[in-house]
């Protein structure tokens, strides 16, 4: 292959690449030098270079961004870099995201609208507004599988969005609950401590938990002017993105989130994003794949995960992927893989 050749695919490969805007790494550097890390060669590792974040609204490589914290924790020694760094990150610093939010007149109006322009920041993620009896739950997750090195990640985001709630409801304001993806770390304590709140990990997804009449609670920060400067960029780079994998993901995490809930039919899903019943399933015709096919391939990677990875019972494992019964599960999961969940779940112990 030409060099020429070679220069074209990897900009085509670059191209694919999920992106998130350089503002979420605002004052990396300074974190990593205040706990004696190399800039450069954590940089160096994640392949970015410093320059990368030196615009907000440059785009980074979301692959290389996770990897930059994730780098920056191992480098320095700190395990909780990203809890930390998005402890003190203000909405400001988040860029146009963040002020679209903290504008709005209301906190119910500032999710709306951080949730809604949340694709302009970054790509392949979901972040949405879940609704548990009188509890509302704002999860947020990275969808692409290429990207497995994100514990930093998630504990930085969940710590910039409490902040965004905090500019309604005060400085002292604390979740109900933290919820990760990611298993437990050695030293939780810290985290229970920053949130002021109890975690819980290896969830379906990561998420703050918090009552619902927060919503009507005033934003400090509300400047109409300001919004209506901000919402034509993020506007025009919303309309710029989104592909058939953005739907396909999206899709999958909502899929996800209500699995075992009994609302996972095509038009309860489609209301929820947006689209009506007809669209979405064009939509997933033209990307070559149906409804019941996503269905089924999203319960079957969701199962595999809480077995492998979570010590959940696996009665609670059947009912959280939809099954009413334990047998029904076996019967599908050996299907699957083979192997009984038992035996699955022993031989991933046997390998980690």
């Amino acid at each position: 292959m030409s060099s020429h050749a070679a220069s074209a695919k990897a900009s085509d490969k670059s191209a694919l690449s999920p992106k998130v805007l350089a503002a979420a790494a605002n004052g990396v550097e300074a974190m990593i030098q205040r706990y004696g890390g190399d800039v450069d060669a954590i940089f160096g590792r994640a392949t970015l270079r410093t320059d990368e974040i030196s615009s907000p609204i440059n785009e980074l490589n979301l692959q290389q961004y996770c990897a930059l914290f994730e780098e920056a924790a191992a480098q320095t020694g700190q395990d909780n870099f990203g809890l930390r760094f998005g402890q003190d990150f203000t909405p400001q610093q988040l860029g146009a995201i963040g002020y679209a939010a903290i504008t709005s007149p209301t906190l119910g109006a500032g999710l709306k609208n951080l949730i809604r322009y949340f694709p302009a920041h970054q790509d392949s993620s979901i972040l949405t507004l879940e609704e548990k009896g009188d509890l509302l739950w704002l999860t947020y997750q990275i969808v692409d599988p290429r990207i497995d090195r994100r514990r930093q990640d998630a504990e930085l985001s969940l710590g910039m969005f409490c902040n965004i709630l905090r500019d309604a409801l005060g400085a002292d304001w604390q979740p109900l609950e933290i919820h990760f993806e990611h298993q437990k770390p050695e030293a939780p304590g810290e985290h229970e401590r920053r949130f002021g709140a109890p975690a819980r990990f290896g969830q379906r997804s990561n998420a703050i938990g918090f009552r619902r009449e927060a919503l009507s609670a005033p934003m400090a920060s509300c400047d109409p002017y300001l919004f209506a400067l901000i919402e034509p960029f993020l506007a025009e780079r919303q309309a710029s993105r989104g592909t058939p994998s953005d739907l396909i993901a999206s899709l999958r995490q909502e899929i996800k989130l209500r699995l075992g809930e009994g609302t996972t039919s095509l038009s309860s899903l489609a209301r929820r994003l947006g689209y009506a019943p007809s669209d979405l399933r064009r939509r997933l015709r033209d990307a070559g794949i149906s409804y019941n096919e996503l269905l089924r391939a999203t319960r079957e990677d969701l199962a595999l995960r809480y077995v492998r990875e979570t010590d959940m019972p696996l009665t609670e494992i059947a009912l959280a992927v939809g099954y009413s019964e334990l047998s029904a599960f076996s019967r599908a999961f050996r299907a699957w893989t083979g192997l009984s969940p038992q035996r699955y779940r022993q031989q991933a112990l046997q390998r980690s």
